[in-house]
């Protein structure tokens, strides 16, 4: 009986690719969306093709009741779930002191909230089955003690979770296994052109090279081991390794240079 997989916003861009990897390696898929309705069954379509069931779920992660019926959907298609990949979250440009509070409260609740709650709920429908299972919050690398003053509102949303692999896993014990990665620049963001993205490609890592959400996909399905409880994966390319005072996606408009 295959695995089940609930990757939460994985219609577009990393959670797809995390959604794909883990149907190609012979899992069922819940694609939890928020808006994009239509590549969310691109995606539950990509993972048929592989031959594995998948279905998408809508839910707005700002309100507790709809993350309840991301899990209870996931349970009423497959009857169980194995690994919950807290990917979903809101990013946007804003700075201290002149941030909203409406951003703030946004990414508090998505990037923040919403992995305790769905990991809340999973325990729960896990614990009542006497099943265990495996949950991974996708980080930032920043939070690792490379932070800059951009992204404020979505930063502090990632420090928050960020900072509680260790505690959830303490608290979800034996039922769950609770471990977090740490991505850094995977794939374009904002209005960044492929020329910025490339930039900041080679220069964002002492390798010259950053890890791709192939690369995450990879790492998260290590954590899925036994012998991993409470850790912190950061891959990044070493990114984490390089400070700097903006985020990588200015870094070519900045400097004006045209090279990539």
């Amino acid at each position: 009986m295959s695995k089940v997989v609930l990757v939460t916003g994985a219609a577009k861009r990393s959670g797809r690719v995390f959604a794909e990897y883990f149907g190609k390696k012979g899992f069922d898929v819940v694609v939890h969306y928020g808006q994009s309705a239509a590549d969310a069954e691109m995606v539950v379509e990509a993972v048929r093709q592989a031959g594995q069931r998948a279905i998408a779920v809508h839910a707005d992660l700002t309100y507790a009741e709809e993350i309840t019926h991301v899990i209870d959907k996931t349970y009423g298609a497959f009857g169980k779930l194995d690994l919950l990949i807290n990917n979903a979250s809101v990013f946007g440009q804003d700075h201290f002191p002149e941030f909203s509070t409406d951003s703030l409260d946004a990414s508090l609740a998505v990037n923040y909230r919403a992995p305790i709650l769905l990991t809340q709920a999973f325990y729960r429908k896990a614990q009542a089955q006497g099943a265990t299972g495996v949950v991974i919050n996708v980080v930032d690398q920043k939070v690792k003690g490379n932070f800059h003053r951009d992204h404020f509102s979505y930063t502090v949303g990632k420090v928050g979770i960020g900072n509680m692999t260790a505690m959830l896993a303490i608290s979800t014990h034996p039922v769950l296994r609770v471990n977090a990665v740490f991505p850094g620049l995977m794939l374009p963001s904002d209005d960044q052109t492929p020329e910025d993205f490339a930039y900041a490609s080679k220069h964002a890592t002492p390798l010259g090279r950053i890890a791709t959400p192939e690369d995450v996909a990879e790492a998260i399905a290590l954590l899925t081991s036994p012998a991993y409880n409470g850790f912190d994966f950061v891959i990044d390319g070493g990114q984490n390794l390089v400070r700097v005072e903006q985020d990588v996606l200015y870094q070519h408009r900045a400097r004006g240079d045209d090279s990539a």
